[in-house]
């Protein structure tokens, strides 16, 4: 049996490249076995192959080549415990990371989703919600009052205290409004709230957390903020010509935004909603 191979056929034999078994030797992770001072050919013995082994499946797991040298050349390393659980509480991290990552991009693909199904439906819908969290932000002007710069202004002041306080927060989309229930039935356009739907909890001295209810509600959707405004009354009538009452707040849910780079402004697709009960 050779026990002795060439650098080629050490690399293949093992599916490293030669390039890298040079590199290795330069950083002095894994020297050749031995190196002909004449024809200077790199030898590697057959039992190097357990090094190549272990260093490949520590960097699966991520582990820097300083780590790895590190925890290959000595097994009493007093470090080599802390190393491992760094290294694992850095993957349950970024696994934590990652899972966020996943929600977010499906939040993303069912806005998506629901634009596309619901642009052009005008009609009063009722669906079934379970309890969702929000937290709001006080404003000290009326939303329905505001300019398209004023409401940009004020979203990032909204933005800029959830920032200040919680800088790992990355999420900004699900951006909406509540009216109270008094101001929608007596047809009051008003709301001095922002809020965000968001799962975690967020805990600023400047936003409060509350619950939405879960049960039915009524839905239309807007295509613009504009629009919304123009279909407040309409929706109202909708509900009470429908033979539903209203028992709770008015929402606006921004559903889902496309700017285009041409023109910059807010283009935003709304679920409006309120929730209702069947009147007797």
């Amino acid at each position: 049996m050779k026990k002795i191979l060439r650098i080629g056929e050490f690399s293949k034999i093992n599916a490293i490249s030669i390039r890298t078994l040079r590199f290795y030797d330069q950083i002095g992770l894994l020297h050749p076995y031995h190196i002909d001072p004449e024809t200077n050919y790199r030898y590697y013995h057959i039992k190097q192959s357990s090094i190549v082994d272990s260093i490949q499946y520590l960097r699966q797991l991520d582990f820097s080549l300083e780590d790895i040298k590190e925890i290959l050349s000595d097994k009493s390393n007093p470090h080599l415990h802390q190393l491992i659980e760094d290294r694992y509480h850095q993957l349950i991290k970024e696994k934590q990371i990652l899972e966020e990552r996943i929600k977010e991009i499906e939040s993303f693909r069912s806005g998506v989703q629901l634009y596309q199904e619901r642009r052009f439906q005008k009609e009063l819908e009722i669906q079934a919600f379970p309890q969702r969290k929000v937290a709001t932000f006080k404003l000290s002007q009326n939303i329905y009052q505001m300019s398209p710069e004023e409401y940009e202004l004020n979203l990032r002041y909204f933005k800029q205290e959830i920032n200040q306080y919680s800088p790992f927060f990355e999420n900004f989309s699900k951006i909406g409004s509540l009216m109270d229930l008094e101001n929608f039935q007596s047809q009051n356009w008003y709301s001095d709230c922002f809020l965000l739907f968001h799962d975690q909890y967020l805990d600023l001295p400047s936003l409060s957390t509350k619950q939405i209810p879960e049960g039915a509600y009524a839905i239309q959707y807007a295509a613009s903020f504009e629009e919304e405004i123009r279909l407040l009354p309409h929706f109202y009538q909708a509900i009470q010509q429908a033979g539903y009452r209203t028992n709770g707040p008015y929402i606006c849910e921004v559903i889902h935004e496309h700017p285009n780079l041409s023109h910059p402004q807010r283009d935003m697709f709304i679920r409006m909603q309120v929730r209702i009960a069947k009147i007797h």
